[in-house]
């Protein structure tokens, strides 16, 4: 069996279709998977084999491939004046006071307490979602891309079969290795039936 591979991942992002595709693929592994406030921090400390990070740079240390982007939305207080708009763009929001911080309940708990305003990723403010809080889409904000990094150095040997699962690769596909020596063992037989 070899060691485990741990893949640590953010808030708001999704990673059961690809855990699950590799579970399917290497069932033999043993898979840690688990959230991060940082997610990169988790990687430089050898936490983790492979993470999904937010905003994230390729550099000396780390490959990185781009995976998404998703919107960025202003969160506010469901009673906000500005929930009375039909489009909302940044430059709406200049004179409101802006909420900053690690997104948290405690973060959505001070935009509910009309604190102010937060520009959160779509599914960070999704996940921490509350009644007395909206999200508004703004036509102009920047996005907030999603990517898959692993250190250059170091690397795990399933960071290349993780990759292309993330890439659509499946439990059935002939680079499984279960799936490939099946296909050469069946090969054999065809070739010994021939002769």
């Amino acid at each position: 069996m070899s060691s485990p591979f741990r893949v640590a991942f953010p808030l708001g992002v999704t990673v059961g279709k690809w855990t699950r595709a590799f579970e399917q693929c290497f069932p033999r592994v043993e898979l840690v998977v688990r959230p991060s406030d940082d997610p990169l921090a988790a990687l430089a400390a050898g936490e983790a084999d492979m993470v999904f990070a937010r905003d994230a740079e390729p550099d000396d240390q780390r490959h990185l491939i781009p995976l998404y982007a998703e919107d960025v939305v202003a969160v506010v207080h469901h009673e906000h004046l500005l929930t009375l708009e039909e489009t909302w763009q940044l430059a709406d929001f200049d004179d409101e006071p802006r909420v900053t911080g690690e997104p948290s309940e405690a973060l959505m708990r001070r935009v509910a307490s009309g604190d102010g305003v937060a520009l959160l990723p779509a599914s960070v403010a999704k996940a921490l979602r509350r009644r007395d809080v909206v999200a508004l889409r703004l036509e102009d904000a920047p996005q907030s891309r999603i990517g898959l990094t692993w250190p250059r150095e170091g690397q795990h040997p399933l960071v290349d079969e993780f990759i292309g699962i993330v890439r659509g690769r499946t439990a059935h596909s002939s680079r499984n290795p279960d799936v490939a020596a099946r296909e050469r063992a069946g090969g054999a037989r065809a070739r010994k039936r021939r002769r």
